[in-house]
């Protein structure tokens, strides 16, 4: 499991260049990644998303109309996926409105359309709708937490879970008054507050206990929130860390891998492997898979990724170096200028290997900054 630090580096002033922030993301292997999100306007019934991957999570939340309090009695949608109440999901704040929290995992490829029907039948509300990548592909459920009627209040606190792995946590608020967005500081991602709700991420590079904390109007509320676990964790019925070659989970890389990993390569069924990068199927990972069936370290690919804010001056690009000791010495990676762009991804490096990384900004007539402050970057084993 990889974490996802961020670092912020300075680069200093040198001949006519500005000053360069700049920050490191370690793309983590087996962190949950947000795919997309879409509202859905009501009556949402039936929506319309762009088309998903395959191996994915596909995550509905529900609100009713005020002075409704329906429940869902199911969710179908085009690509023939199978949708469940994320446990007790629903809650309820008195008779004024209601949420709800639904899921589909390890998706089909396509989905365009969803009908979910609530009961009684003509019932209406707002919806959004959450893809995720690398996410547990056979139980991913972590933990479902309600807030029913709760006492009125401008900064509510929505459900709070305590996850027992790392993965994504969705929570919705359903204020009886207005909705303003997240409370400053707070690690979610609101990604909207349409129809007068709540609705919000925060993907999780490890277990603890997480709650979305939101401005409203002075109002009673409910909330509902629900975590998932990413790809390579156990947690919930999974019960430990899985291997990345273990592609069905079951806590043992054996010949049923290698045959998935041989009919993902032959497109038999969909890639849902992350060995030689996520949803890359093909000749490496059944041999990898292979290797670890017989009793090897199941090899896996990392990579840093370097993203900046841009330079203020006007610059011709920037260079990126790397060394294995802090403060050098640093080797160049880019063959050229990175230009057009304020990101980098270094793709060569070695599990279980220590990075330390710097980067200069350069002008038209070649004049480089000194080296920005250093950043380092520990790569998982394997």
């Amino acid at each position: 499991m990889h974490s996802k630090p961020t670092i912020l580096l300075r680069v200093p002033r040198s001949l006519p260049l500005i000053v360069v922030l700049l920050s490191f993301s370690f793309l983590a292997c087996g962190q949950v990644s947000l795919v997309q999100v879409t509202s859905c306007a009501s009556p949402a019934t039936t929506c319309t998303i762009p088309a998903t991957g395959s191996g994915h999570l596909i995550v509905v939340g529900w609100s009713s109309t005020y002075g409704t309090t329906p429940s869902i009695s199911g969710i179908t949608d085009n690509a023939g996926n199978t949708y469940f109440e994320a446990g007790n999901a629903r809650s309820v704040n008195s008779s004024s409105d209601m949420g709800d929290i639904w899921y589909a995992y390890n998706s089909n490829a396509g989905t365009t359309t969803l009908t979910i029907t609530p009961n009684p039948t003509g019932s209406t509300g707002g919806a959004v709708i959450w893809e995720f990548s690398n996410v547990n592909i056979t139980s991913p459920l972590d933990q479902t937490s309600v807030l029913n009627s709760q006492p009125a209040t401008t900064t509510p606190s929505g459900a709070s879970v305590t996850t027992t792995a790392p993965g994504v946590v969705i929570s919705i608020l359903v204020p009886g008054s207005s909705m303003t967005g997240l409370m400053a500081g707070n690690p979610f991602t609101n990604d909207s507050v349409f129809f007068g709700v709540g609705w919000a991420h925060l993907i999780t590079s490890s277990s603890g206990t997480y709650a979305a904390q939101w401005n409203t109007g002075s109002g009673t509320f409910d909330s509902s929130t629900v975590s998932f676990i990413a790809a390579s964790s156990g947690g919930g019925g999974g019960g430990g860390t899985f291997s990345r070659c273990d592609l069905n989970q079951d806590g043992t890389v054996n010949v049923v891998d290698v045959q998935l990993a041989t009919d993902m390569d032959l497109g038999s069924i969909p890639c849902t492997a992350d060995i030689d990068g996520l949803d890359v199927c093909n000749a490496t990972v059944v041999q990898r898979v292979v290797n670890a069936a017989l009793g090897q370290v199941c090899v896996v690919n990392h990579q840093v990724t370097l993203n900046w804010i841009a330079s203020t001056s006007t610059v011709a690009g920037y260079n990126v170096y790397r060394g294995t000791t802090s403060g050098g010495p640093y080797s160049i990676l880019n063959s050229s200028l990175v230009t057009g762009s304020t990101a980098y991804t270094d793709s060569t490096v070695a599990s279980g290997q220590t990075y330390y990384y710097v980067t200069t900004a350069v002008d038209a007539s070649n004049n480089q900054s000194a080296y920005s402050n250093e950043a380092q970057a520990v790569v998982p084993y394997p």
